[in-house]
């Protein structure tokens, strides 16, 4: 469903309405307001668009006046507003006490690849930790071929500087520093955008490919109603429905919270379905018929079962760089 310049401009008008009266809200709850299909009973009305508003839980107008929360205003603009429950985490996956700890490589995904694609385990050098190598970008102002994923993959904390030695597969899936294949260069958190880039150090080719999904032949962006796809290190060949676009979400970073946008929210297409889970953060969702990027994955839900990826024209344009189709 394409949705035209006119309503995307009165759409991000309302946005900013609805993001600056109630997002930072610290007991409102809410974590991701986005513009999307309204939903009745968990039904999709595909032919209501709406603001909506993604909360930890629902509560009655008596429980909102107790804690001293205003009630959302049933309209903002010349759209109604809508309710979805949602707690989205950050899907990098990290060895803990309660989590369990290493084990040996279960598929190709998690294992060391040469030539490398996306789809495969990645992480920093300090982190025993994996996410998933995004794919390959050309660097617009020099050339230099690079991987692009998450802040959270590349970076992760605050002070860490460009250089840092980027591991393949990542140090979870058991990567040590031999398994070194490029470097930290810079990220876009300053722009509210978890993506970041490392240039390649020329010990590993990177093709253009996604894991068991073929070549990106370009970019585009989200409509809804589009199906997905993406190539993950954990769940590996998983699908969607993007449901909402112009999202702006709060998000949790260890201590710090931040304030992520362009977002795009990525559904089931049906039920029962898997679209993501811990690890798949810095995969790439692609559009199903024509294999464009659209989306850069780093966040999800497990119930109900949702995903959440950065707007990939938006990401690419924030860090300065190309994909290069595919022939």
């Amino acid at each position: 469903m394409n949705v035209d310049s006119t309503t995307i401009a009165r759409v991000r008008l309302a946005m900013h309405e609805a993001i600056g009266d109630h997002l930072f809200d610290r007991k409102s709850n809410i974590n991701l307001i986005d513009f999307g299909w309204k939903e009745l009973k968990g039904q999709k009305l595909e032919d209501v668009l709406a603001i909506r508003f993604h909360v930890v839980e629902k509560r009655s107008l008596m429980q909102l006046e107790t804690a001293g929360i205003r009630p959302l205003p049933p309209s903002i603009g010349p759209f109604p507003t809508d309710v979805l429950v949602g707690t989205y985490r950050l899907h990098r996956w990290r060895w803990s006490w309660w989590g369990g700890g290493w084990a040996p490589p279960a598929n190709p995904a998690m294992a060391r690849a040469d030539p490398m694609r996306g789809g495969i385990s990645i992480s920093d050098e300090y982190h025993f930790a994996a996410g998933t190598l995004g794919g390959k970008v050309i660097d617009r102002a020099t050339g230099a071929e690079m991987i692009l994923s998450n802040w959270h993959v590349l970076v992760v904390e605050w002070g860490t500087q460009p250089g840092q030695p980027i591991y393949q597969p990542g140090r979870l899936d058991g990567g040590i520093r031999h398994d070194t294949v490029a470097t930290l260069t810079r990220d876009a958190m300053s722009n509210n955008l978890d993506a970041a880039v490392a240039r390649l150090t020329g010990s590993r080719r990177l093709s253009n490919d996604q894991l068991n999904l073929g070549p990106v032949t370009g970019v585009s962006r989200a409509q809804l109603g589009m199906e997905v796809v993406k190539s993950g290190r954990t769940t590996g060949i998983t699908y969607g429905r993007v449901t909402g676009v112009e999202g702006t979400a709060a998000t949790h970073y260890g201590y710090v919270d931040r304030i992520i946008r362009n977002v795009v929210t990525i559904d089931q297409r049906t039920p029962g379905e898997q679209v993501s889970a811990g690890g798949d953060s810095g995969s790439w969702w692609l559009d199903s018929a024509t294999k464009q990027a659209i989306g850069l994955h780093f966040a999800g839900s497990d119930s109900p079962e949702r995903g959440l990826a950065l707007d990939m024209q938006s990401v690419l344009d924030a860090l300065n760089v190309t994909i290069i189709p595919a022939p």
